[in-house]
């Protein structure tokens, strides 16, 4: 086989590649495309052809030079290809690394699913962040025992509670002692992918609670959560 005979060979292959991730990316099989599908596949074939020409005309009567700029956009278009197609394994991964170097960071499950994975923190406890009425998200401890959403005083002002405005009435127990709180009402609450509206919360009074915590109010809404593998994991309802 001729050095010319394997560059067409390659520039073929090259022009086979990015229809296959155009096919790939659009997310259908060859047979059900449309109007505009094959329009777009048309163009990257011309293109590709394009390209292939103008690599002949470069290295004409060249033909070991041209073999090997061939090969490396081969393996170039190969690359990209694999890094599209795979995206979103690639982000999932990022965030599972990102929720055990950033605390309280929960990382995603499954692409599509309404989960997340919370690690285990100092003293067994378990520290998500949430994000309240769309504020930023502010650490909170999960905690299984308390029957409701408990919100300090400026996780409550963060969410634009008008915390001036509740009746203190409520008596609940804390880690510091008897507690009065007010009742109130969170529009959203999102950890990760999972979000609840209308959640009811208590307000701690200023001083009264160091952490936010999340509880029964939020958490009896979820399909299901668990501890495993020294990781809690949450699972919204889709």
């Amino acid at each position: 086989m001729t050095s010319r005979t394997t560059l067409w060979i390659l520039l073929v292959a090259i022009l086979l590649l990015v229809l296959l991730v155009a096919i790939r990316s659009s997310g259908v099989a060859a047979g059900t495309l449309d109007a505009g599908d094959w329009g777009s596949l048309v163009g990257l074939s011309m293109l590709a052809v394009l390209c292939g020409a103008s690599v002949l005309g470069m290295f004409r009567g060249r033909a070991g030079e041209a073999l090997q700029a061939a090969v490396a956009w081969l393996a170039i278009f190969a690359f990209l290809g694999v890094i599209y197609t795979y995206r979103y394994e690639f982000e999932l991964v990022g965030r599972r690394v990102m929720a055990n170097l950033v605390p309280g960071m929960a990382s995603d499950g499954v692409t599509g699913t309404r989960e997340v994975s919370v690690p285990r923190g100092g003293g067994g406890t378990y520290v998500v962040r949430v994000a309240l009425n769309g504020a930023r998200a502010t650490p909170m401890l999960v905690d299984t025992g308390a029957s409701a959403l408990v919100l300090t005083e400026a996780d409550a002002r963060r969410a634009g509670i008008k915390v001036e405005e509740l009746s203190f009435t409520v008596p609940v127990q804390t880690a510091n002692g008897p507690a009065l709180t007010a009742f109130t009402m969170v529009q959203t609450v999102a950890v990760g992918p999972i979000v609840e509206r209308n959640v009811r919360a208590l307000v701690a009074r200023p001083g009264a609670l160091t952490t936010s915590l999340l509880g029964h109010t939020f958490l009896d809404r979820l399909e299901s959560y668990e501890v495993r593998g020294g990781r809690m994991v949450l699972r919204g309802r889709n």
